[in-house]
């Protein structure tokens, strides 16, 4: 947001003072380093290896500061869902309040999804992976072992999505 108020107030000045104004970063929360060095694994949830329900199902995902210095994280990350197909990107709830992480602990969020046992061809994806953005850019790669998911990037109200970190 401070990075977009900067550029709009840059844009304003006009080329008069173009050269002084600055772009600031955005970072996951200010004042906080992100959270860089990091391990997830997958933690529970209702979901079930190799799928096959036709169902909303969950799949919990913790995240560990395997570092050494307290890092922080604010609001949910980007999810998409890959395969040799087109990828589904899942949509991310608002909201979330912002999680210290020193070293060793842990933090969690959800995956809820549609899954689909019975379905071919555009309307569902057969992921092999789980691509996780966090807040501040960390990307980190899941193996996917919950089936197929019915695909909803373009639903009015999509039953893909991921929640905030708590």
């Amino acid at each position: 947001m401070q990075r977009t108020r900067n550029i709009a107030l840059c844009l304003a000045a006009g080329a008069f003072v173009s050269s002084v104004c600055t772009v600031v970063p955005a970072v996951a929360v200010p004042g906080s380093p992100a959270c860089k060095d990091v391990t997830l694994s997958w933690a529970g949830g209702t979901a079930k290896t190799g799928g096959g329900s036709d169902r909303q199902e969950t799949a919990r995902v913790q995240i560990k500061n395997s570092g050494d210095h307290t890092c922080s994280l604010l609001g949910a990350p980007s999810v998409m869902l890959t395969t040799n197909g087109a990828p589904e990107t899942l949509s991310q709830q608002s909201g979330g309040t912002s999680v210290s992480l020193g070293p060793g602990r842990t933090a969690k969020f959800t995956i809820t999804f549609l899954g689909d046992s019975g379905k071919s061809g555009n309307e569902i994806i057969r992921p092999d992976q789980a691509v996780v953005t966090l807040p501040g850019g960390t990307v980190k790669t899941l193996t996917w072992q919950w089936g197929s998911v019915t695909r909803q990037e373009a639903a009015s109200y999509p039953g893909n999505f991921v929640s905030p970190i708590t």
